[in-house]
């Protein structure tokens, strides 16, 4: 079931222009949010996070998930160290004026806190995913930002760089999560 709710969060980030778009956004399998090799100068790495259940004779389930956000930089690799130098990486603004790392990651925190538009597409991805259901329990609350990560300073290891490649590429990367996105005992219709 966390599929669909990936899914719902993938599609939301890319109808963003100017933050996301789709080539620079995608699920991963990787937990700690790594984007694939050549990923351009952004990307938004959506991964499953916590799952509970929080009664013993219903499931009442509560999903997490987290966004990965990745920036390159110029950084010269001598000062790859410098965590002030990060914080003034993640506030300057992006090429050609685009936000910031700080300001994508702000969007990001406030746009998918409490999202029910994510919610009802997760709804409409759980019914396209279980088709010969008679009954599906959808989700019935949106996710609720929790935090995110201080912005830290990665290596062309983080890029995926192979041998004899990108391996002096230094960037920034955050992670933010999101939790409590409730999945409750009761039928839900599809969402148009």
């Amino acid at each position: 079931m966390i599929d669909a709710l990936l899914y719902a969060v993938r599609d939301a980030c890319r109808s963003r222009k100017g933050y996301m778009d789709a080539a620079h956004c995608e699920i991963v399998a990787d937990q700690d949010g790594q984007p694939p090799a050549r990923c351009g100068d952004w990307f938004l790495a959506i991964h499953q996070g916590a799952y509970r259940s929080v009664m013993d004779n219903a499931l009442d389930e509560y999903f997490g998930f987290n966004v990965t956000l990745t920036m390159r930089s110029d950084v010269p690799v001598d000062r790859m160290g410098d965590q002030l130098l990060a914080k003034k990486i993640a506030a300057a603004p992006g090429p050609g004026g685009s936000p910031s790392f700080n300001q994508r990651a702000n969007f990001l925190g406030a746009y998918l806190h409490m999202n029910w538009s994510v919610i009802g597409n997760a709804n409409n991805y759980l019914i396209q995913l279980l088709p010969e259901a008679e009954t599906v329990y959808g989700f019935s609350e949106p996710g609720r930002f929790k935090g995110m990560e201080v912005p830290m300073f990665v290596g062309g290891v983080w890029f995926a760089s192979e041998p004899g490649g990108d391996e002096d590429v230094l960037g920034l990367k955050a992670t933010l999560r999101f939790e409590d996105c409730r999945r409750g005992p009761q039928a839900i219709a599809a969402f148009s």
